[in-house]
């Protein structure tokens, strides 16, 4: 009962310990699903018209596309280029913006692509052409269907024996997943062909279209003429108040729409090395000369001191470069030159073999797993005596080769060099180059047992072996701390925009200003500045970056403007504002100066105006620059309706005043073809609708463009 009681007497604490308890625990909870929204909120690159593009589903698409670029170099021996990854996030974003847009419009026009259509475009009928590409036979240029669906039969059946084999099912998972996103870029493809066909046919030329068109291109005008450039006329002499720019401002603001930019200061200084740097890689390369010449195992040697991976191959002496070349003619085996110093690099050589030998031979093969086990043993051997009773190799090589790459061409190699076959292991240089017919061989290499056969030779030519110790100059540590150290006490001392321009000169600095849209990847000569820009849209005017290492360059940069998305103000346009009212101005004081002269002839014009006559032929209505005289609308609009011999002018143009007579016309005399008219006249209106029309839907959806604060 005590007890009782001292609850009933402390019940109004209770109840409020109770409370604060429980709002602890909703806020809490609250808080939490707060920090989960925000979080939402914040992993967005993007939004179209309310459509999220979260950076988990962009970056999905960059690393696919990004893959693709990568094989598609890698097939020609290449990497990808500096500035890839900017350029390949910006096609990547642009992309599926245009595909949201485009999908929203479909949608809602009700344009659809079936799945009989889609099979048909994938392998029915109608094939597309990405598709066709990449099951056309190489060697006859001809489209394969059945290997087509042998491939679909291959990858989009889970159970098959492929897909179920360890060695190879990765790989058809991965063709697998390539397809699909084929599938999917093939359907988006047709919707989007079936929209922009709707839109280009609900334009139609009516009868005054087509007569305009006809009558613009109808009559052409050769004509002589006179011209007095605006820039005869000194700058100085031509007065222009603040009271004109703003009203040409105010007349013209319509174009001076722009989206946000930053305005940066910046410069750049080359990594290069020293004079020292030099000197200490040539006695490096000299103190190894004596071991390059006397070392048994070169390979090995070459393996710890070269810049140039050593190829134990022969190369045709007609494709070395000059040096090379000349060593080799005039050496024996075992000989040494250098070091010598070409392209930034010391070099020696060293005679390893001769041979009289074909350059390239053409090779085809069948790759079989490496493992030993009796099974695979006794497939590989069954398989290479069903060849030697002249079963069919391209087909046994679709069939039964793991190297799918070639099997789809039949197991062809191609044209290989003892340089591009060494990727394949020594011994399979040697089998291929060592031999002699088109029999069938069997070789081991890193990457299976291969059944191969040579199918072409080219005829022998010189060839040697030559192994190359090549040392590279590059900055030593010390140059790249003197350089670093250099920018850096400069900007240490140098906080501000103004100062920051103005002292650089006395350094040997050259700033440099660039206008940047968050769209930009380069800056100036530097391809990749990415990491900048995104830092000049991230920061505050006037700050000063850190120094960024690009390109084999130290980068700094100053923000020196902000621009917000809207309309440029009159001090950012005055350049081009006062290049037009000076035009203007020049035009008047010209045609005044003229007028006062009171000429008569082109000749007289032409000396009044200090100038030449020159001619212009084939002159309509239709064209849009004139040769020798370039975009001139007003010669265009006047020279083939001008009356013959008769001086017209002054005129005012873009470039000068112009004075010209008409010596000549010539008239299409054939009736106008209606049919013929439309159709030019339509296949001009369509490809201003499919350029144009991405950028109109872009400028009336609401797109909220966060990459700046990701990548």
């Amino acid at each position: 009962m005590a007890t009782l009681e001292k609850i009933r007497g402390k019940a109004g604490l209770l109840v409020t310990v109770i409370g604060v308890a429980l709002l602890a625990f909703i806020v809490g909870d609250l808080l939490n699903s707060g920090h989960t929204f925000f979080r939402m909120n914040q992993d967005k690159v993007a939004v179209i018209n309310g459509k999220r593009i979260t950076t988990e589903e962009f970056q999905t698409r960059v690393q696919a596309r990004t893959d693709e670029m990568q094989n598609m170099y890698k097939r020609y021996g290449m990497s990808l280029p500096e500035g890839s990854a900017a350029r390949i996030n910006k096609e990547v974003f642009d992309q599926m913006i245009n595909e949201v847009l485009l999908e929203e419009e479909a949608d809602k026009l009700g344009i659809a692509v079936s799945k009989e259509e889609l099979a048909d475009l994938l392998q029915g009928d109608n094939i597309v052409p990405q598709v066709k590409q990449l099951f056309t036979n190489p060697q006859t240029g001809v489209f394969d269907k059945q290997v087509l669906l042998n491939f679909l039969n291959v990858i989009l059946n889970e159970n098959s024996p492929e897909a179920q084999n360890p060695e190879t099912a990765e790989q058809i998972s991965q063709q697998r997943k390539m397809w699909l996103d084929m599938e999917k870029s093939v359907k988006q493809q047709r919707q989007v062909e079936k929209f922009f066909t709707l839109m280009t046919k609900s334009v139609q030329a009516n009868k005054l279209d087509i007569e305009a068109a006809y009558q613009n291109g109808k009559v052409s005008a050769d004509f002589a003429y006179a011209v007095q450039s605006y820039s005869s006329i000194p700058d100085s002499t031509v007065k222009i108040s603040d009271s004109e720019l703003k009203e040409l401002y105010n007349k013209e603001k319509e174009n001076f729409k722009q989206d946000e930019k930053r305005v940066v200061k910046y410069f750049s200084v080359d990594i290069v090395p020293s004079e020292g740097d030099y000197k200490i890689t040539e006695e490096k390369i000299n103190n190894l000369k004596n071991t390059f010449t006397t070392t048994q195992d070169v390979a090995g040697m070459l393996s710890l001191n070269t810049d140039v991976p050593y190829t134990d191959a022969y190369v045709a002496e007609r494709s070395m470069d000059t040096d090379m070349k000349n060593f080799v003619a005039n050496a024996q085996i075992n000989d040494v030159e250098g070091p010598i110093f070409v392209n930034n690099a010391y070099k020696m050589y060293r005679l390893m073999g001769k041979t009289v030998a074909p350059d390239s031979v053409k090779v085809r093969h069948i790759m079989y797993p490496l493992q030993k086990d009796e099974q695979t043993a006794a497939q590989f051997d069954s398989l290479l005596n069903v060849l030697k009773n002249g079963g069919d190799f391209a087909q046994l090589a679709q069939k039964f080769s793991v190297d799918q790459s070639s099997a789809q061409n039949g197991g062809d190699l191609g044209w290989m060099t003892e340089t591009s076959a060494v990727q394949l292991g020594q011994k399979f240089v040697n089998a291929i180059f060592n031999s002699n017919g088109s029999g069938y061989m069997t070789v081991e290499s890193p990457y299976g047992r291969h059944i191969v056969q040579v199918t072409e030779r080219t005829a022998p030519v010189a060839k040697a072996k030559v192994a190359q110790l090549v040392m590279n100059v590059r900055p030593s540590s010390e140059t790249y701390s003197t350089l670093y150290n250099g920018v850096s006490q400069y900007i240490a001392t140098n906080t501000d925009v103004e100062s920051f321009e103005k002292n650089a000169k006395d350094k040997g600095y050259i700033v440099s200003t660039a206008n940047l849209t968050r769209d930009d990847v380069s800056l100036g000569n530097i391809n990749d500045a990415r990491q900048a820009i995104k830092w000049a849209f991230n920061a505050k005017k006037g700050a000063i970056s850190e120094i960024y290492n690009v390109e084999n360059k130290f980068m700094v940069a100053a923000l020196a403007d902000v621009q917000k998305e809207g309309y440029a103000d009159v001090k950012q346009v005055e350049p081009q504002l006062k290049a037009k009212l000076m035009a203007d101005k020049k035009a008047e004081i010209i045609m005044n100066d003229l007028q006062g002269k009171n000429v008569k002839s082109l000749d007289a014009y032409a000396q009044a105006m200090k100038s030449r006559i020159d001619t212009a032929k084939f002159v309509s209505f239709a064209v849009n620059a004139i040769a020798g005289v370039g975009f001139e609308p007003v010669l265009t609009a006047k020279a083939p309706y001008a009356d013959l011999n008769t001086l017209v002018g002054p005129v005012k143009g873009n470039n000068g005043v112009y004075v010209f007579s008409v010596y000549n016309k010539t008239e299409n005399k054939e009736p106008m073809n209606a049919d013929t008219e439309k159709q030019k006249y339509m296949q001009s209106v369509n490809q201003i609708i499919s350029s144009q029309l991405i950028n109109v839907m872009k400028d009336k959806a609401e797109i909220e463009d966060n990459r700046i604060k990701f990548f």
